[in-house]
């Protein structure tokens, strides 16, 4: 009885460990259309990873990066979507499995979207800018990441941070900023218009925490490659940390200097004599002859 009671013990808690699988994801770049969607594909993805290692799994959406730092502290989340930016800054323990495909890539461009008709970015000097929350970093995400330093930090007004990309559109369209950043390929509101094209740069990465075993990292990679997704997160495919690495070099803009020549020192006889006429004032022989010694 005693071998009966110990095995179903051990069935319960192999069962409760293998369903102990959840997805976060922490992604505000990414174009969802509303939270709703973003749950949905959350818990799609970790139904489908929790599969792939032998169990079930769910999905957890944050909006905030307190709440989801936190939720990885407290390891309540095994495997996490989060934006490549947000994790250039923040840094941590973690393993990249795979970056997110949308439109058939993984990298995306940027655009500096504005109110009232501007079409140039002077036009915006002094006003205030929205932006999808990437941890607290927004300015340097602005200035360095974006614009490579080639504007001060204080160009404009304000930068602040919105919960996520719909919402900065939103904001935007009922005339709460001057303009916004955004990722190219979504759809403005009524009397806006895109200023100028930013540089693309990886989106979403897929992750796993400490508490993955590498089996269950390599299960989880291959899983993600056949996840079919949304119109915002279609699937995945392979990737390392060098997505996440691209974005936090960025992050420190080199000092432009003015060209620095250094002269040529090498010298040849050539040089010293060319254009020059030398001579040698002959000494008369009498100097060389020893004065006689009077007897």
């Amino acid at each position: 009885m005693k071998v009966v009671l110990l095995l179903a013990a051990i069935a319960v808690s192999t069962s409760a460990h293998a369903d102990n699988i959840t997805v976060g994801l922490f992604a505000p770049s990414a174009p969802f259309p509303s939270t709703a969607a973003r749950v949905e594909l959350a818990n799609k993805l970790g139904d489908h990873l929790g599969k792939a290692i032998g169990g079930t799994g769910s999905g957890r959406n944050y909006a905030r990066a307190g709440d989801y730092s936190s939720a990885v502290k407290k390891g309540d989340i095994e495997v996490a979507v989060v934006d490549a930016s947000y994790l250039a800054v923040a840094g941590g323990n973690y393993t990249v499995l795979a970056a997110a495909v949308r439109g058939g890539d993984s990298a995306f461009a940027w655009q500096l979207v504005a109110r009232g008709g501007a079409d140039k970015i002077a036009a915006l000097k002094g006003k205030k800018l929205l932006v999808p929350s990437i941890g607290g970093r927004e300015t340097d995400f602005v200035i360095n990441a974006l614009f490579a330093g080639d504007i001060t930090k204080d160009y404009f007004g304000k930068i602040e941070a919105a919960p996520d990309t719909a919402s900065t559109l939103a904001a935007l369209g009922l005339g709460k900023a001057d303009a916004a950043i955004v990722p190219a390929g979504v759809t403005l509101p009524s009397g806006t218009s895109v200023v100028v094209t930013l540089p693309s740069l990886p989106g979403q990465v897929l992750v796993a925490y400490g508490n993955v075993n590498a089996q269950q990292k390599q299960a989880l990679g291959a899983a993600a490659a056949s996840f079919a997704g949304d119109a915002t997160i279609a699937g995945f495919r392979a990737a390392d940390a060098d997505a996440v690495r691209a974005i936090a070099r960025r992050f420190t803009v080199a000092v432009k200097r003015g060209p620095h020549v250094v002269p040529n020192v090498r010298l040849v006889v050539g040089d010293l004599v060319e254009g020059r006429t030398f001579t040698i004032e002959r000494t008369p022989v009498t100097a060389f002859a020893a004065a006689a010694t009077p007897k």
